[in-house]
């Protein structure tokens, strides 16, 4: 079995993987999930380990079923990150425990989910892919919407940037070195659009 197709069985069992990006790029990693089968341990564990900000990438079909908004007309992020409305799941109390973000998570994998079902603002930052995927824009978003789409019935994913103890993001070794200490599967994005054109 390939790197890649280990990190697939192992998303579909609900576990998580580290996803890379071009070292050219922003050179950083992110542990990512399925948002189908996010759990309160699963988001523990990446808030606890990633430390990064937890968002929720997902198809743009989802995104305008669930009337998200984009978060403002004026962005000027420097890689295009479409950053939505943040939103918490009606079923939530203060919506920021790992408990209710596991919920709010698994609520905007839910095919029914629509705007009325989700507090705004909230403590789950959705992000919305690009149409063409990773054929246009090699970011997190995308991976993450290309794993869901092989793994899920959901076009919807997790995910959180990896940060070194010392406040420093985590890049090329460390991330080797992480993926290593803590048993995660690391997988570029690279591979990932690589197994898109052969499948």
């Amino acid at each position: 079995m390939s790197n890649m197709e280990q990190a697939l069985a192992d998303l579909k069992a609900g576990k998580l993987v580290v996803v890379t990006d071009d070292p050219d790029r922003e050179g950083e990693g992110d542990l990512l999930g399925i948002a189908e089968f996010a759990t309160p341990a699963t988001v523990n564990t990446m808030i606890t380990l990633a430390r990064g900000l937890l968002c929720v990438p997902m198809a743009p079909e989802w995104a305008a079923q669930q009337g998200l908004n984009a978060m403002t007309n004026t962005s000027n992020d420097a890689f295009n990150t479409a950053f939505l409305v943040s939103a918490d799941a009606r079923s939530t109390s203060t919506g920021i425990s790992a408990f209710d973000r596991a919920t709010t998570i698994k609520k905007m994998a839910d095919p029914q989910a629509t705007f009325a079902d989700f507090y705004h603002p909230g403590h789950a930052f959705p992000l919305r892919a690009v149409t063409v995927g990773l054929q246009e824009r090699q970011g997190h978003t995308e991976a993450g919407v290309s794993l869901a789409k092989l793994t899920s019935k959901s076009p919807v994913a997790y995910i959180c940037e990896i940060i070194k103890p010392d406040g420093h993001m985590a890049k090329g070794r460390d991330l080797v070195e992480f993926a290593h200490q803590h048993n995660f599967n690391l997988i570029s994005i690279a591979k990932i659009s690589e197994y898109l054109a052969n499948h």
